[in-house]
């Protein structure tokens, strides 16, 4: 049953249970790092690589 199976942050395809790379990354939206799951160490970097090189807003409210 493939219920509760976890997927992949970038590539969103289903991952085995025990088969996960758990790696904290920087996610658009949130100040700080969470701890996601990865089929891969090549797409946790490459999920990196296009957090970091996404273009910075700037914060909007009263001061900015």
């Amino acid at each position: 049953m493939g219920l509760f199976k976890k997927r992949c942050m970038y590539c969103m395809e289903k991952i085995e249970k025990g088969h996960e790379k758990f790696t904290n990354v920087e996610v658009p939206g949130y100040v700080g790092t969470l701890n996601k799951p990865f089929c891969s160490e090549e797409h946790a970097n490459k999920y990196e690589e296009e957090v970091r090189n996404l273009p910075k807003k700037s914060g909007g409210g009263c001061c900015g």
